[in-house]
Parts: C-alpha cells; sequence; structure tokens
C-alpha cells in the first residue's frame, strides 16, 4: 500500500465573499457555481488506532495523516517521484547521492512552516526517523528503513538500558547537518530509498509535541503538523474534523474543512450518502450489480485500477500445503472468472501473478499455466499423490468472520468439492483470533491482500517471499528467489534491476504459495458536486486522498 486553486478555500476569502452582498458567485473551472462552504464529508470506516506518523499502518490512519503532514517527497498521480519538503529529488548529478549509492543528502526548502507557525527544519525529520526507528515505539514500517546505517540493529534491540539505547540510536545514520540539510547514511544501496523516504513513517514530526503530551500527542491541541490541513477535533468513534491550514506553506487548499466520519456498517455509510450527509461512498460488497443497475446512482459511479492483489495463501509449513504439486493443483482449480462475476459482481479483473497491472514489472501472461483447467487442475493433485483427493488430510481453511468473507470462504469450499472432489472444513474466527493465528504462523491457509505503499517490486516481493520477510506468512522459502532479490535490491541500472524482479516473481509464481486471485478495482459513488477528486491506484482508505487540495464542491 498515494496527487489549481480557487476562491474562498481561506478564511480571509470566506469573510471577503461575506462582505460582498452584491459580488458574483465564483465560477467553477468546468462551469456551475463554487460552493459557498467547501466542506467535504467522506466515511473512514472505523475509529484509528492512533495517528501517529511514525506507527500508522492502517489505511485509514494513513489518509488523516497525509492531510496534516508533508514529507520530503510525495507522488504525483502517475506516482512518479515529486519533491515536497525536500528541494529537489538526490541524484548523483546534483550531489544529493554520493558516488557509492550509500550517502543521500537532502536539502530542504526554506519556506516550510508548522501549522503554529514555527519553521520546519532537518532536526525534525531527524527526531522523527530515530524515533520510529525507536524499538518501544513498535512501529509496525520500522524494517522499510533498515538500509539506514545502524537502523536495523537499535530497532531490532532488546535492550533496556538507557545508556546503550542511546548509543544505539545515536549510531543510526541520520543526521541535521544544519537547518536545512538531512544527510542519511545507508549500510547498502538502494535505488528506491528516495520513494521510501516519500512514506508517511519518515514524515517530520515535533518533538516538543510528543514531549509535552507522550502518547496523547496526536490529540488536536497538539496535533502539529506541515500540510494543508490541521485537525480542529476529534470526536473518538464518531468523526474527526480537519480544516484548512491557514499557515500552510504550499497552494491553500480550495476545501474549507473535511468531516471524516466513522461508520462501521457499509450499508449505513451508503444510507448516508443517498441522504445527501457525505460526498463519496462505498458501495457494499455484493451492492455492485445493483447499484450499476440503479438509474441515478450508476451516474455517481467511480472505478479505477487500484495497485492491490487478493488471494488465498498457504502455510507451505503445514502439511498438505508443503506439496508443491499439491498448491499448483488447487490454484489451478478456482475459477477466476466465476469469482469476479458472482462475488465481486463484476469489479476487479483475475490475477495468475503477484504484481498487479499498473505496476512495474507486471507480466499480463505471467501464471497463465493457472487459469482454470478442471482436467489439468486434478491431474496436478494426482501428481501430488492425492488422486481424485484419495488420501488428503482434513483441508480446514481459517477466515476473520465478516460477511464478505464468509461469502469468499463459502465460494472457495464449492470450488474445491465441484473442481477437484476434495471437502474443506471453514473455520469462521474472530477478527483478532485470526490475526493472532496467522502471526504465530499457526494458519493452514486464508485469504489475504497487499496494496503498494509505492510502486515498485521491492515493496511486493522481499518482505512477503523472502526467507524471514517480515510480512512473510506462507513460510515460504526460495534460495533462488532471495538470490535475485538480493541482486535486485543493489543493481543501480533501472532496466537490470526490473528484470532482476521480473525473474524472481515468476520463481513465486512458479512455486505457488498462494494461490492469486484478483486485482482489486476502486468501486465508489461520488456526489456530481465534488468536483476535481483526483485518484491513483495507492488511494488510502478514502478514494482521492492524495490530492484532497485540489478538490473543490459546486452548488
Amino acid at each position: 500500500m498515494r496527487k489549481n486553486l480557487y476562491l474562498l478555500a481561506a478564511l480571509l476569502a470566506l469573510v471577503m465573499v461575506a462582505g460582498l452582498a452584491c459580488a458574483k458567485p465564483a465560477a467553477a473551472p468546468g462551469g456551475g457555481t463554487v460552493a459557498k462552504e467547501q466542506v467535504f464529508r467522506a466515511n473512514l470506516a472505523g475509529e484509528p488506532a492512533q495517528l501517529d506518523p511514525n506507527r500508522a499502518s492502517w489505511a485509514g490512519e494513513i489518509t488523516v495523516v497525509r492531510q496534516v503532514f508533508d514529507g520530503l517527497f510525495d507522488f504525483n498521480q502517475d506516482l512518479t517521484l515529486k519533491p515536497m519538503v525536500a528541494r529537489e529529488i538526490p541524484t548523483e548529478a546534483n550531489g544529493g547521492i554520493s558516488k557509492d549509492g550509500l550517502t543521500y543528502t537532502f536539502k530542504l526548502r526554506n519556506d516550510v512552516t508548522w501549522s503554529d507557525g514555527k519553521k520546519v527544519v532537518a532536526k525534525d525529520f531527524e527526531y522523527s526517523l530515530k524515533r520510529m526507528l525507536d524499538p518501544t515505539i513498535a512501529a509496525d514500517y520500522a524494517s522499510f528503513y533498515y538500509d539506514i546505517a545502524g537502523g536495523e540493529e537499535f530497532n531490532s534491540s532488546k535492550e533496556t538500558d538507557s545508556a546503550k539505547l542511546k548509543a544505539l540510536r545515536d549510531a543510526v545514520g541520520v543526521q541535521a547537518v544544519d537547518e536545512s540539510t538531512l544527510k542519511v547514511t545507508l549500510k547498502r544501496p538502494r535505488s528506491t530509498f528516495p520513494q521510501v523516504m516519500a512514506l508517511w513513517p519518515a514524515y517530520p514530526i515535533r518533538q516538543d509535541m510528543v514531549e509535552q503530551k507522550g502518547e496523547t500527542w496526536t490529540e488536536p491541541a497538539t496535533y502539529i503538523g506541515n500540510g494543508p490541513f490541521k485537525m480542529s477535533e476529534w470526536v473518538h468513534q464518531d468523526h474527526i474534523t480537519l480544516v484548512a491550514n491557514d499557515k500552510y506553506w504550499g497552494t491553500k487548499p480550495k476545501l474549507q474543512k473535511i468531516e471524516i466520519k466513522m461508520i462501521t456498517d457499509a450499508n449505513q455509510e451508503l444510507a448516508g450518502y443517498k441522504n445527501n450527509e457525505m460526498e463519496l461512498s462505498r458501495v457494499p460488497v455484493g451492492s455492485e450489480g445493483t447499484v450499476m443497475e440503479d438509474a441515478a446512482l450508476s451516474k455517481e459511479i467511480v472505478r479505477g485500477p487500484q495497485l492491490v492483489t487478493f488471494g488465498f495463501q498457504f502455510n507451505v509449513k503445514q502439511a498438505p500445503f508443503d506439496n508443491v504439486k499439491l498448491r499448483q493443483a488447487i490454484a489451478t482449480a478456482l475459477d477466476r472468472e466465476s469469482f469476479i462475476n458472482k462475488v465481486r459482481k463484476g469489479v476487479g479483473k483475475p490475477a495468475t501473478s503477484w504484481l498487479p497491472p499498473g505496476m512495474p514489472g507486471y507480466d499480463a501472461n505471467l501464471g497463465k499455466e493457472y487459469t482454470f483447467n478442471q482436467a489439468k487442475a486434478k491431474q496436478l493433485l494426482t501428481d501430488a499423490g492425492y488422486p481424485d483427493g484419495r488420501g488428503l488430510p482434513e483441508m480446514r481453511f481459517q477466515y476473520s468472520d465478516t460477511a464478505s468473507n464468509k461469502v469468499i470462504a463459502e465460494w472457495l469450499q464449492a470450488q474445491m468439492k465441484d473442481n477437484l472432489g476434495i471437502s474443506v472444513k471453514l473455520e469462521p474466527m474472530e477478527s483478532k483470533a485470526f490475526t493472532q493465528l496467522v502471526n504465530q504462523e499457526k494458519h493452514t491457509w486464508g485469504w489475504f491482500g497487499w496494496g503498494a505503499d509505492y510502486p515498485d517490486p521491492d515493496n511486493w516481493l522481499p518482505e512477503l517471499f523472502g526467507t524471514g520477510g517480515s510480512q512473510n506468512h506462507t513460510l515460504y522459502s526460495s534460495k533462488e528467489f532471495d538470490d535475485l532479490a538480493k541482486q535486485a535490491m543493489a543493481e543501480p541500472d533501472a532496466a537490470k534491476r526490473l528484470g532482476l524482479w521480473e525473474k524472481a516473481h515468476a520463481v513465486v509464481v512458479r512455486d505457488a504459495p498462494a494461490a492469486f486471485m484478483f486485482y482489486r478495482e476502486a468501486f465508489w459513488l461520488k456526489k456530481p458536486r465534488l468536483q476535481d477528486l483526483i485518484t491513483t491506484g495507492m488511494d488510502g482508505q478514502i478514494i482521492g486522498d492524495f490530492f484532497y487540495p485540489k478538490s473543490f464542491l459546486v452548488e
């Protein structure tokens, strides 16, 4: 698992318009009249566990965080990198990257301020990065920054002595040389390091606010950011209100306010949308067809590809899934077209490989051997030593007990019975218990997905399929894959690096530690009055969250 302006965006503009009773309403660029009240309402679908950029990992948390903070870099709509607080993207030519690829020098803009007017300096980034790597913070994304010299040693330390911990922290290769210069030293070259530095865990943080309030620093009074919006209200379990940051250093947002609701019921969210209480809404799983057939709602559908893939992952250390032929048989016995049409109601694209369309390294032909073929699947089952399923130990499928997961599990159960003649016992579990089971690697197989944090194969392959990878819940291990991944991570030439990742990806597909199922597609409803909603394949919990400052409302 993320991109010009008009009247009425700032409070001053509102005051001016209010005082000019005879002034004509502003015209919108695409026609119509710009609304006097620029209040955008959408649903997060749950309460954020916290909004600490260093700790954020859930898409809903990230959607809020990226409105309040700006990092060194961000992504354009085409997901290329663009400078934000940094003056430029570092290269060897501009002195931003050393010849050995181990030292990055980031030069900061001198006009960036926090929402309280204080200047943003390199020390704010140094503090944030070292805090994120602190083992006591337990940041989920800390491993993304293990290429930083001393980062892994600090983050993985079990040390309890404060002096020794401080020494480990001081040894981390991040240094504010002066107010506008941040130097980062790596222990090995990584060509995608600037993209990693564009992610939310590397956003700057105000040390004084954290030290003042500790664990509660993310409440509105001390949640000081440097982004286009600031938090004015957080009513827990109900809503968050963001307002335009009047001290924002960049182009001011057109929206005056964003109201983020926390409705957990998808049907209630849709009902609110129909009642004009929100400008955006998800469509409950299974209701897509009904919405597409609705004369009014069908005109408000927003669809688009996402860099997200879902599938069934196997625990390859648990029998019988330690048998590659069995895994291949299951992957070949799944009718993905049926899944898209019957379960997803036509939303999404069938997947036979892991990297999705739009991701560098995507190959439309990779994994075609797993296209549904019942005869071939039965032969693979025989090759695995289980002709017609005879001799198979009990097959169990665990899943988080939600309505949509139940539909998926029952579809899988029917596919295995109809296409391979084998029985699968379904084991629904409470979500927390299921997560714990997976984290302890005690599951047999389960439904899982992955969304891009940044658009590169190294965000999709080594962590999930590398030996010991932090997200490798299949427990898959391949020396061939690991060697290719190691070469790719160190390769400075972009074309050669991508070629290595393509080979590594092919190894994973061949060995089938997972049966890949579909590439997710965004399917939302949008009110016509919401204009210039710009979406990307890496959007967070609410679509368009990279570019809300560009959006506006019309009457």
